[in-house]
């Protein structure tokens, strides 16, 4: 079977070379976006086994903020096409977990033999994780039985000693495990550490002020060693 491409890209000339060159190498394309609100959509329809995006896009959203939608529905590697390599959009583009950055312009071999390695690494993950392993929500063991906690509710993670309070908007959730631990079993681009204390989920950053995020009502502080991480993901006016 052929292996599913689908091309983020909003460049058309860009775009159908591409195509044509994965087409001869006998790759099957099932979409070509420009934006991200277009692979989005295409994608409750059918999934690819790789997304190629550029991080420059027609639309609202660049590629960057697509990745995360993506990563919070699908498990689909996704390959970053780009001209755009300053340090700033390379440490976001990093907080989605992309399987390889393509500089432009690129060679049709180096697209082949990355798309060739994610889906390796795909597979790898595959088998190692449990069958019934769920990669956008968890259970956790509450009032004596297990309630299903989903990634994108949690609206911050807090270390109390060697407990950890998971955080969401209508539940506190105290677990007799350090966060390092915890941390290693919720991972999602979207939960990131702001202080050795804290993971907070940037969706749900309601306000910044110097040194605090604000997330559910609660202030959190911000630490130097994360601020400029957290600083990246926002653009600001």
């Amino acid at each position: 079977m052929k292996i599913k491409i689908a091309i983020v890209e909003d460049e058309p000339i860009v775009a159908a070379d591409l195509s044509l060159q994965l087409k001869k190498a006998e790759m099957n394309v099932v979409n070509v976006s420009e934006s991200g609100e277009e692979i989005l959509s295409f994608l409750k329809n059918e999934i690819p086994d790789v997304i190629l995006m550029d991080i420059q896009l027609y639309g609202d959203m660049d590629g960057i903020e697509v990745a995360h939608e993506i990563n919070k529905l699908y498990e689909i590697p996704i390959v970053f096409l780009t001209a755009n390599t300053d340090q700033a959009t390379f440490k976001r583009a990093k907080l989605t977990f992309p399987h390889a950055f393509l500089s432009k312009p690129f060679r049709i071999s180096d697209v082949l033999h990355t798309v060739s390695l994610a889906l390796d690494i795909k597979a790898d993950n595959e088998t190692q994780n449990h069958v019934n392993h769920l990669s956008d929500r968890i259970f956790i063991r509450h009032n004596n039985h297990l309630e299903k906690v989903m990634f994108n509710d949690i609206l911050m993670i807090e270390a109390d000693g060697s407990y950890t309070n998971v955080i969401t908007s209508h539940q506190k959730y105290v677990l007799s495990q350090t966060m390092s631990k915890v941390g290693e079993r919720i991972k999602t681009p979207y939960l990131i550490r702001v202080h050795r204390s804290y993971i907070v989920n940037i969706d749900n950053i309601e306000k910044i002020s110097d040194g605090y995020v604000y997330v559910g009502g609660h202030r959190i502080p911000v630490s130097r060693t994360y601020k400029g991480n957290l600083d990246s993901l926002f653009d600001t006016l």
